[in-house]
């Protein structure tokens, strides 16, 4: 049973349903003046007018003869087939495929009898699908405040409002004769009618949930002709204002499926654990239609649950006559026990995220003469949710448990909201992969197949209502006239989801602000299912204590500032937790200091994962971790929303964001924040994620590594320990430690002396240590890193590379000093004072001088975050000037010296180039800056070299680009990738493809025999490589606008600025001060050279440092 063991648990939830109920009887609403949180003002209501059949226009009517939603099952002919659960072996027959289509702008210009006849000549569209995924209208992307004007609800645009039509027949087998046929359409969006034989059948809204259908009286022998109209705004739509994409059309699967006329209509699963959470009570309460006109008094139900191996749990199968289901008797007092069928189970195994063990559960009818009728099933799982009293944290069956969450949309860059199974297991398998153990359906339900992994991989899930109102705030939520609206999309994701053990709380719905509607649907929830808590972020303030500051006071915090949302003096009662968005690092003590409450705290929604982003994780975890109350939270979000594009200007697939399609109303690239791409590739930033939530963490203290699960229920012995040991990035030593016997939640301490080599004094060794999986699991392999840490054993000395005694030629003009040796010519520009030109055995290496450079192409943070380029516009508008040059040919090498004036009497930069006589060029590079001067973006230099160096190979963190602020996941060693894959390519191009730690990187031809080489002194560097230029990432905003020019740009840096991220609007967005440059002196040194020969010759030219 859920219990939120807080004073907060409302015990007259179901006497304020109750009223608001009472409400909708008594008043009469007369539409909603809604003015958008934008200040666009309200549309003109529309003149009272004679009643029409338009039922997209009338919040009251959100369905018309549409069955009553009920769990996700399928009707067997046997207990067997039933326990196998192979849905191809029920009795549905899928009408997914081509259907006859026809589009229209909008209902004037609709079919209109269409569904009276075959039609003929129409398109053919695939079912399921979006739309304009298929080149009818376009897809417009809104983060919030409607796609459409006027915004006047209950009414919707009449000009422009596209009509989609659709048939398609199909034939009954003979052997459902008498059978109930129920037409199942998974989701339309986001209002349709259908009809059967020209018959009318219904209609529905909700553009995430089943409507169905029973089409029983309306089948004939033969071919039957069903059609569907689908119109893209309805009434619905005002409450369907989400963060995504706003697609049209039949979304999700479509399929009809007998029963018997005796049916087991729906069931509902509850399972109790005891105080000491080992044994359970397990409960179920079916319910069965009977519409065989007959007496049913020999029939039984029987219900057997079945573990992993199939084996039964029960001596004989629970068995009651049905007809003592039908005619159960619900008391005046109280309610009727929820067990009508119930037992004790002994020590059931749990199901968590770390051990998703399931149940199958078989419920059948059979008749007088022991012949089943039919058989349904379902995976359960014994769970418990709870808070806990002493520290306000999150309780799955009794262990203390943290949300690694991610909010996931439906999204597939050519299918758009119409993701197939594979792409939904695509994202699921990911997510499972890195760490995370929870999802947020934002901000809708989604097809059952997500559910079913859920359960069978281990990921908790935050079901959430199809409801936001982002764009008019809580004006319907204070409207009895949509009360029932909100209602049942609560109840219909409920009733459908209420089995599923990954279902461990149900959401309200988004970003809608609040009011009676909102209570009114946490009093049902709260009745319906005593085993969840509901959530709600908007539930802040409760004007009913004091304290409260109403939102019009000047201390009530701005709208767009999430980090500072105080408690008021506490969030309303009908929430069990307290939700908040994109939290700074202070925000979680911040709120836990102000003692107001003691309900869990959640961040449903942070880090913002917008373009270059997902900085500085680790030190929101750390205080995650450190504070009571604080349950973890969910990054937003998953994968970016990109759709493929043609650009016939460039020849180039791009993948397009908001705008694009040339829609009036959009928000531009704020659809592409995930920590994958639109095509679902991980990117960088989710490697944090991995790091962050991975289930062991190690430290080195000398030799002890102490390891600490910080699992909650498995122990380590689940993983196989592999230490690691590297020499200057090489694999010397792999060593299988046996397995570890470490509790969830304890720690153990293993000397490693015994696996260390002897170590060389020029060389670094590092220790590597990892946990894989000892078995295969259904999302990844056995011998899969589910955790790694990596430790620097000893740093390499300082190697300077021998220089054979060659003479140096030294030449002198107006314009450059020019350095000539036996296979090179060397040219340091007088007018720019850097390294301009370095032919190699006659060819050049330099496209674009070596300069300093202090800026970076603006992140997404930077630029619409905390603007970076306004706050450091000193640096941003620095451009370095030469004021002197000078060189020194007295000693064994060629020393040239070019002094900077960056920000005049501020900033000064001085860089010395030593060139050796085999052509080697050390560079020294000093910056002196007044700390008086803003902080520095970045600290490095940048340069061109030959295009065809697109190999590129480091010793460094990796393999995926990797920031000051994230990169804790991202490992010390040897890489190497093609050009295309080392950058990351952001739908909206800026900064990318950083690596940090980096000892040396060489940009070769793919054979590695021909390149140019750069090198560490002292101090490891940070560096990338684009094949574009700054200027030009800079200015581009889509990848098409790339222009590649010929060469490919380095930054050879010292440090770069983190990315930050904790939002994408404001200030918050920053990075953390200990990832920000301060001003003052820095300097640091490298090496350059030039490489050509055998096929290993970038290993032969490596040794000469020692590497």
């Amino acid at each position: 049973m859920f219990t939120s063991k807080s004073k907060y648990n409302n015990p007259f939830l179901r006497l304020r349903f109750l009223t608001y109920t009472f409400y909708i009887l008594l008043f009469t609403s007369y539409g909603i003046n809604a003015q958008s949180v934008t200040g666009e003002p309200a549309g003109v209501p529309e003149l009272h007018k004679k009643y029409e059949f338009a039922p997209w226009e009338d919040p009251t009517i959100t369905s018309i003869n549409r069955q009553p939603s009920r769990a996700t099952s399928y009707s067997y002919t046997s207990v067997e087939d039933a326990l196998k659960g192979d849905r191809t072996k029920s009795r549905i027959q899928m009408l997914n495929g081509d259907w006859d289509f026809k589009y229209a702008v909008n209902l004037k210009e609709a079919s209109k009898d269409f569904y009276k006849n075959t039609v003929s000549g129409w398109d053919k569209i695939e079912v399921p699908s979006n739309w304009e995924m298929k080149g009818y209208d376009n897809p417009i992307y809104k983060s919030a405040v409607y796609p459409f004007r006027p915004i006047n609800p209950p009414y919707i645009p009449k000009d422009y409002n596209g009509v989609g039509s659709y048939q398609r027949s199909f034939t009954v087998p003979e052997n459902w004769k008498d059978m109930t046929v129920t037409l199942h359409f998974g989701a339309v969006s986001s209002g349709f009618e259908v009809w059967l034989n020209g018959e009318f059948l219904g209609y529905g809204e909700d553009s995430f949930l089943p409507s169905e259908f029973d089409i029983t009286p309306y089948l004939k022998t033969g071919e039957n002709v069903v059609s569907v109209r689908v119109i893209r705004w309805t009434d619905g739509s005002y409450l369907e204002d989400q963060d995504h994409w706003r697609m049209s059309g039949i979304q999700r699967e479509v399929f009809i499926m007998a029963e018997p006329k005796l049916r087991i209509q729906d069931f509902f699963v509850q399972t109790k654990l005891d105080k000491q959470y080992t044994d359970a009570i397990f409960k179920l309460r079916p319910k069965v239609e009977n519409l065989t006109g007959e007496k049913v008094k020999d029939y039984t139900m029987n219900v057997q649950l079945y573990d992993a191996n199939n084996t039964a749990m029960f001596k004989e199968p629970l068995q009651r006559p049905v007809i003592d289901l039908i005619n159960e008797s619900y008391p005046r007092l109280d309610n009727v026990r929820f067990g009508f069928f119930q037992e004790t189970i002994k020590n059931p195994k749990k199901w968590s995220s770390e051990e998703p063990n399931l149940y199958t559960m078989v419920i059948s009818i059979k008749d007088k003469n022991g012949n089943v009728t039919e058989a349904k099933s379902c995976k359960i799982g014994f769970r418990s949710i709870e808070f806990s009293k002493e520290n306000g944290k999150m309780l799955i069956n009794g262990k203390e448990t943290y949300v690694y969450g991610v909010n996931r949309h439906d999204h597939h860059p050519t299918r758009g909201k119409a993701v197939t199974r594979e792409d939904i297991k695509q994202d699921i398998t990911t997510i499972k992969k890195f760490n995370f153990n929870f999802i947020r359906t934002s901000h809708y339900p989604n097809d059952p197949y997500f559910y079913e992994l859920c359960d069978q991989y281990g990921i908790m899930v935050m079901d959430e209502a199809n409801q936001e109102t982002h764009g008019i705030g809580g004006k319907l939520s204070n409207d009895p006239l949509w009360t029932n609206a909100y209602m049942e999309r609560m109840i219909r994701m409920v009733e459908r989801d209420k089995n599923h053990p990954s279902v461990v709380m149900w959401s309200l719905g988004n970003e809608g602000g609040k009011g009676p509607n909102h209570a009114a649907m946490s009093g049902w929830v709260h009745d319906f299912d005593i085993t969840r808590p509901v959530h709600y972020e908007p539930a802040q303030g409760n004007a009913k204590l004091d304290g409260y500051i109403d939102p019009l006071d000047p201390r009530y915090p701005k709208t767009i500032d999430h980090a500072y949302r105080f408690e008021n003096p506490q969030d309303d009662s009908y929430v069990d937790m307290v939700s908040r968005f994109y939290p700074g690092v202070f925000t979680p003590k911040f709120l836990v200091d102000q003692k107001k409450d003691t309900r869990p705290i959640i961040f449903v929604e942070y880090s913002h994962a917008m373009g270059n982003s997902v900085g500085n994780l680790k030190e929101l975890w750390d205080e995650f971790r450190s504070l009571p109350r604080v349950i973890g939270g969910c990054i937003w979000e998953f994968k970016d929303q990109g759709i493929v594009k043609f650009d016939s200007r460039s020849g180039q697939n791009y993948f397009a964001h908001g705008g694009d399609f040339g829609e009036k109303y959009h928000d531009g690239n704020f659809n592409t924040k995930g920590i994958v791409d639109s095509n679902g590739k991980p990117k960088g930033s989710i490697f944090e994620n991995k790091w962050v939530y991975q289930p062991a963490i190690s430290t080195l203290n000398g030799n002890q590594l102490e390891i600490k699960n910080r699992q909650a229920v498995k122990s380590l012995e689940s993983y196989i320990p592999v230490l690691k040991v590297l020499e200057n990035g090489n694999v010397i030593k792999t060593q299988i430690l046996k397995p570890l016997k470490v509790e969830a939640g304890q720690s153990t301490t293993l000397d490693i002396s015994s696996y260390l080599p002897k170590m060389k004094a020029d060389a670094e060794y590092i220790l590597n240590i990892e946990f894989q999986l000892s078995k295969d699991e259904f999302w990844t392999s056995k011998g899969y890193a589910v955790a790694e840490d990596q430790f620097i054993l000893k740093k390499k000395e300082v190697v300077s590379p021998e220089s054979k005694k060659e003479i140096l030629n030294v030449s002198e003009s107006d314009s450059d000093f020019k350095i000539k040796g036996k296979t090179f010519d060397i040219t340091i520009g007088k007018i720019n004072g850097a390294l301009s030109s370095y032919i190699f055995n006659g060819e050049e290496q330099v496209f674009a001088p070596l300069l300093p450079n202090f800026v970076r192409p603006l992140t997404d943070n930077d630029k619409r975050g905390w603007k970076s380029q306004k706050l450091l516009k000193q640096w941003y508008k620095a451009k370095p000037k030469l004021v002197n040059i000078s060189i020194d040919k007295s000693a064994s090498e060629i020393k040239i010296t070019s002094d900077y004036e960056v920000i005049k009497d501020s900033a000064s930069v001085n860089v010395v180039y030593n060139i050796l006589p085999n052509g080697l060029i050390k560079v020294d590079y000093s910056l002196k800056a007044s700390d008086k001067l803003p902080n520095i973006p970045k600290i490095g230099m940048q340069m061109g070299v030959q295009r065809k160096f697109d190999q590129i190979s480091w010793y460094g963190k990796g393999e995926l680009e990797n920031y000051s602020d994230r990169s804790f996941g991202s490992f010390v060693g040897k890489y190497s990738l093609p050009i295309n894959d080392f950058i990351e390519h952001y739908p909206k191009p800026q900064e990318n493809g950083n690596r940090c730690d980096v000892r040396w990187m060489a940009l070769t031809t793919p054979q590695k025999n021909n390149g140019f080489l750069v090198v560490n002194d002292t101090k490891v560097l940070s560096m990338s490589a684009w094949p574009y230029t700054q200027e030009n990432l800079s200015s581009s905003g889509h990848t098409y606008d790339l222009k590649d020019p010929g060469f490919l740009t380095v930054n050879i840096d010292l440090i770069q600025m983190g990315v930050g991220g904790n939002d994408s609007w404001t200030l918050v967005a920053q990075p953390l001060e200990q990832y920000q440059i301060k001003s003052g002196n820095y300097e640091y040194s490298f090496y350059l050279t030039p490489f050509r020969g055998s096929k290993n010759q970038l290993e032969n030219s490596l040794k000469k440092f020692k590497y």
